[in-house]
């Protein structure tokens, strides 16, 4: 009688045959076409060009998906994320019925936006302005106008040349109380730069980050507004084509995708937001075990999201100058000086090269 070993199958009871081997069943054949909708038997990655309508059939139709397509549902879920409709996230989407949060979210992911905007209508920016615009406008001035030969250090400057000179200046002078500051959306769309006849002038620029109502659900995005500020210093009436002293425009459309909780499911989130085309991710709590916060941020920010926190975005101040800010009126005397400067180099050059034949006439 043989020994059975220790690894010897055992031997079936009597009266009973050893079962067969176990059936399995099947598994089910991979997924290749669309089966349901209006791409029907159309290839599977079409959904992911029409990322709206993929988005729209796990929501609209989440349910029939269950019941007749579990398939689709679960390559939906892998490309596009779950959907996320809790109460926490409907709490986290209601909070921008309050214009004030989508204002701190702006700048929340705009932290230099309040400096811009303060500089914008600086004195110094002005100035600057003035200056850069300076060489051309002299140059002007100069263009007909010269001495029939360059002169030899230490020549006598002609009369003729000093009192042109000095008529430039003047001319440069009278342009002063044409610098006007235009903000669009605010009443006084045209402020003097410079204070007539030494009057005190105060003037306001207000609103002056103007925000679009925020809207939800709009293409994909969980909510959807825009921000823009525009200011301009020019010389009224100034030439076509001439540009301006100063010309700060921003524009934001912020298109947000809302999690009220983001753990290590944030590759397939970005891969959600590149479909809708969202640029700005809030998120109520974030953990994950393969990322830390500022790795998420970066990963996001390599494909041009911006990223929030809820708590973060709550305790963002709102600083004045980006609700009302006021317009400098401009002493005449740094503008005044910044021409004087610009006239003498460019008239030192102009003496040592020498050519054109009378003064302009129009001065």
């Amino acid at each position: 009688m043989r020994q059975g070993g220790l690894f010897d199958a055992e031997a079936p009871p009597p009266g009973k045959e050893a079962a067969g081997p176990a059936r399995r069943k099947a598994p089910a054949p991979a997924l290749e076409l669309i089966p349901y909708g209006k791409y029907k038997d159309q290839p599977l990655s079409l959904l992911l060009v029409h990322a709206e309508y993929a988005l729209w059939l796990m929501g609209a139709r989440h349910a029939h998906l269950r019941r007749h397509h579990p398939q689709l549902l679960q390559w939906l879920y892998k490309h596009f994320g779950p959907p996320a409709s809790t109460p926490e996230q409907n709490r986290l989407q209601n909070r921008f019925l309050q214009p004030d949060f989508g204002l701190k979210l702006l700048l929340r992911v705009n932290p230099e936006l309040p400096a811009q905007v303060a500089a914008a209508v600086s004195p110094e920016a002005i100035v600057r302005g003035w200056q850069a615009r300076l060489p051309a406008r002299i140059a002007l001035r100069y263009q007909d106008y010269s001495l029939h030969e360059p002169l030899e250090e230490g020549d006598p400057i002609p009369e003729a040349h000093l009192r042109h000179k000095a008529r430039v200046l003047q001319a440069l002078e009278r342009e002063l109380p044409r610098l006007v500051v235009e903000c669009p959306g605010t009443p006084l769309a045209a402020v003097p730069a410079v204070a007539p006849d030494g009057a005190p002038l105060e003037r306001w620029w207000e609103p002056v980050l103007q925000l679009d109502e925020a809207l939800f659900e709009v293409d994909g995005a969980h909510v959807q507004f825009t921000a823009r500020a525009q200011c301009r210093v020019s010389v009224d009436g100034e030439a076509p084509g001439e540009g301006a002293l100063v010309d700060f425009s921003f524009q934001d459309e912020l298109r947000i995708e809302l999690r009220a909780q983001l753990g290590d499911d944030y590759p397939s989130v970005l891969r959600v937001m590149r479909a809708k085309r969202c640029n700005v991710l809030l998120i109520g709590q974030f953990e994950a075990d393969g990322a830390c916060w500022e790795e998420l941020v970066e990963i996001y920010a390599r494909r041009g999201i911006r990223v929030a926190l809820l708590d973060e975005v709550l305790v963002t101040a709102v600083p004045t100058a980006v609700r009302k800010l006021k317009v400098p009126a401009l002493e005449p005397e740094a503008l005044l000086e910044a021409a004087r400067e610009e006239l003498e180099r460019f008239d030192t050059e102009w003496l040592q090269r020498g050519r054109g034949l009378q003064p302009r006439l129009d001065l």
